[in-house]
C-alpha cells in the first residue's frame, strides 16, 4: 500500500530547499565581493617608535607601522571598565606573498576611527581589551579602501592580535 504525502509536506520541503539556495548564494556573493581577509599581530616594538606614544609595528598580512592620532577617553568606572574612541592610521603594505616584507608589495596608508573597551587594574594597567577600526579613507595602494579591523589586546604578551577585511 502506498503512503499518501501531504501537499503541505511538499511545500515545506520546497521552502527549505529554496531558503538553503538563497542563503548559499548570499554567502557566495559576500565571500567573492573582493574583500581581502587580514590577520596577524600588532606588536609593542620600538622599530616604529615608542609604544607609549601609541605607535606599534604590524606583522602578518599587514606589514608596517600603526599610529594613534587621537585618543579620547569616553568613560572609566571604579570596577576597571574603560572606554575610548579616536583615530589611527596604518602606513605599510599588504603582504600578499607572506614573506614579512613590503618589497614588491602594494604600499600606502589607510585611516581608521576606533572604539576601544578594556578592563584596567587598580594601578591603571590594562588587563585586557579590544577595539574595532572601520577604515574611513586611504592613499596609495589603499586609496578607496573600506573594511574593518578588530584587535584583541594581550598586554601581558606585548601583542595585540588583529583580524578583519579590507576591500581595495
Amino acid at each position: 500500500m502506498r503512503r499518501m504525502r501531504s501537499p503541505w509536506g511538499l511545500v515545506f520541503l520546497l521552502g527549505v530547499v529554496a531558503l538553503s539556495a538563497l542563503f548559499g548564494a548570499q554567502s557566495a556573493v559576500g565571500a567573492g565581493a573582493g574583500a581581502t581577509i587580514v590577520r596577524g599581530d600588532q606588536l609593542a616594538d620600538e622599530k616604529c617608535g615608542p609604544a607609549a606614544d601609541g605607535t606599534y609595528a604590524m606583522a602578518g598580512d599587514l606589514v608596517g607601522c600603526w599610529y594613534t592620532d587621537e585618543f579620547n577617553v569616553r568613560s572609566e568606572n571604579p570596577g576597571g571598565g574603560f572606554r575610548a574612541s579616536g583615530k589611527e592610521h596604518f602606513i605599510g603594505c599588504l603582504d600578499s606573498n607572506g614573506d614579512g616584507s613590503c618589497a614588491g608589495e602594494p604600499q600606502g596608508q589607510f585611516n581608521t576611527t576606533f572604539t576601544f573597551t578594556a578592563k584596567l587594574a587598580p594601578s591603571g594597567e590594562e588587563i585586557h581589551g579590544r577595539c574595532h577600526h572601520p577604515v574611513v579613507s586611504g592613499s596609495g595602494a589603499f586609496a578607496g579602501a573600506t573594511g574593518e579591523i578588530s584587535f584583541k589586546d594581550i598586554p601581558s604578551e606585548g601583542r595585540f592580535p588583529y583580524h578583519g577585511n579590507l576591500k581595495l
